[in-house]
């Protein structure tokens, strides 16, 4: 690929440095204009572009042509993921820049054309980025599409058990690719569609696979939870519990490991998760006094610029509620900031397909991030003998705090799930 010598600079500039084939190598403190979310407070996001075509979340295959418009800004340039080449044989995939940085006309017009046939199968996530002469203003959107053709890679669970559960017997998995099970209650289903104990948290309505606003389809081989706001204004989003309104279900004891893979789009209000809870706390309801454990293995928060989250990774907490240490004051949770730019592959929740574990034993709670330990704490009393489950959820703002806007989203948005599994350790079963 030829670039000029003006693009070079806007590139430099930008942050990226091209190798063969214009995959990214290498990056510079600027690289983070192209992982949305990372050190991005204070700078100049402007919510300028909007993409023509094709459209948005639709269904593509073969060379598509990509065009959108960003009034006010001046140079645009668009990147996507991409499995191993023999170019650039990272086990982990690699960045690309998709053509080549480009001029808008005077009204902000711009297109590219993506050949979908190099990039993975499945859903995938171009980010179009653009800014004007002297890049005092700045966009960045994340444009999903899921891609028909393409090639299969990284998809459907592992042939092999993940490191940290060794030792450990397979309790549960669900590779979502046959026909789901979900009800509003869990009753005759795989899953239940509402936080056990109540308390559903998402200022779009957790909805119910069987209503009008069902969030759930199966695509592929994958879960796709999709959140929409309609014309009238009504909106709905999903989660998923192995355990059932009435606390029956899914439960795993101490030593276990869970995890769960997927993708999401990081936009104002987005907030994709995968968490675990024991039992006792959640079931005696969402006002109860009595102690629990909920360990966050992944909240991942969409958005940059003003008032929006612009955050580096995405959050790890274990809370420890309604539990008093040893001089009596409450047990404060356990936190940490994930910046996964610096890890793996060096790319963001939103760009590509990541797994996020948990592994708990009588003595550590060890988290993970696509295999590599990313935080280790003292197991909690509670979660020693109480048994645990998981949950899963795309929540669009709600008691995060963090502003809703999807408006050139289309008002809405998809978390896509590849896979989840849970590892039971030692001689004990599973409680109902």
């Amino acid at each position: 690929m030829k670039v000029s010598h003006l693009a070079w600079v806007s590139l430099l500039l930008w942050g990226v440095v091209l190798g063969a084939n214009g995959q990214t190598t290498a990056k510079s403190k600027e690289y983070v204009d192209f992982n949305p979310g990372r050190n991005s407070i204070g700078s100049n996001w402007v919510e300028s572009i909007r993409v023509k075509t094709p459209e948005l979340r639709s269904t593509i295959h073969g060379n598509v042509k990509v065009e959108f418009q960003a009034p006010g800004l001046t140079v645009a340039r668009a990147l996507c993921w991409q499995q191993p080449t023999k170019e650039n044989p990272n086990p982990f995939g690699h960045d690309t820049l998709i053509g080549n940085e480009s001029a808008l006309d005077s009204q902000g017009n711009g297109s590219f054309a993506f050949p979908a046939d190099r990039y993975p199968n499945g859903p995938i996530t171009i980010r179009i980025l653009a800014n004007n002469a002297d890049h005092s203003k700045k966009d960045v959107f994340e444009l999903q599409l899921f891609n028909q053709g393409g090639i299969v890679w990284n998809q459907g669970i592992p042939k092999t058990d993940p490191p940290a559960a060794q030792g450990m017997k397979l309790l549960f998995a669900d590779d979502f690719d046959k026909t789901l099970s979900i009800s509003k209650d869990g009753q005759g289903a795989t899953y239940c569609s509402h936080k056990p104990g109540g308390g559903d948290f998402s200022g779009w309505p957790f909805s119910d696979f069987e209503g009008p606003l069902n969030p759930f389809s199966q695509v592929g081989t994958f879960l796709r939870i999709h959140a929409s706001k309609t014309a009238d204004g009504r909106s709905s989003t999903g989660l998923l519990s192995p355990v059932k309104l009435d606390g029956t279900g899914l439960y795993l004891n101490v030593p276990f490991y869970m995890e769960c893979r997927f993708l999401a789009q990081s936009a104002p209000g987005t907030w994709p998760a995968f968490w675990v809870l024991t039992k006792n706390g959640v079931m005696q309801g969402v006002n109860s006094k009595a102690p629990g454990d909920e360990r966050d293995v992944v909240e991942a928060y969409g958005g940059v610029g003003k008032d929006n989250p612009n955050h580096p990774g995405y959050s790890i907490t274990s809370h420890f509620w309604n539990q008093a240490g040893p001089g009596g004051q409450p047990i404060s949770p356990i936190s940490k900031r994930v910046d996964i730019l610096e890890l793996g592959g060096h790319s963001y929740w939103s760009t590509t397909f990541h797994t996020y574990g948990v592994k708990v034993t009588q003595t550590d709670t060890i988290y993970y991030f696509d295999d590599i330990e990313v935080l280790r704490h003292a197991t909690g009393p509670i979660t020693k003998v109480e048994p645990s489950f998981f949950l899963i959820n795309y929540a669009i703002g709600g008691i995060s705090g963090w502003k809703i806007n999807l408006e050139r989203e289309g008002n809405a948005s998809d978390m896509w799930v590849d896979y989840v599994r849970a590892y039971q350790g030692g001689p004990q079963s599973s409680p109902k």
